[in-house]
């Protein structure tokens, strides 16, 4: 088996070997030249994200098959006992699961 490398230890023994490159001020130069960051509001993102969700939704409509959709809705259900069982075996279970985790501090 290899020996497990310690990740951390790794960085700090490579940022202590390598030498120090003096930039002579470049990158402060840079930054102080570049324009002010732009804030977007929330009420702007909310706008943006509604838009891009009605377009990609006007694009996506032409490809996605509502008469196919529609067609596979049953017009009549049949009840049947097996039906019933599983029916009220999942409603059951779901009721008890809620009952044990909805209260965690009863005495």
């Amino acid at each position: 088996m290899s020996k497990a490398t310690d990740i951390d230890n790794l960085f700090v023994q490579a940022r202590n070997s390598e030498p120090y490159l003096n930039d002579q001020g470049f990158v402060s130069r840079v930054t102080a030249g570049l324009p002010a960051e732009r804030k977007v509001s929330v009420a702007q993102e909310t706008v943006i994200t509604i838009a891009a969700t009605i377009l990609g939704g006007a694009v996506a409509y032409p490809f996605f098959p509502v008469g196919e959709i529609i067609a596979l809705i049953p017009s009549s259900f049949t009840i049947t006992p097996i039906g019933l069982l599983a029916t009220s075996g999942l409603a059951s279970g779901l009721f008890y699961w809620l009952a044990e985790h909805a209260a965690p501090n009863r005495i």
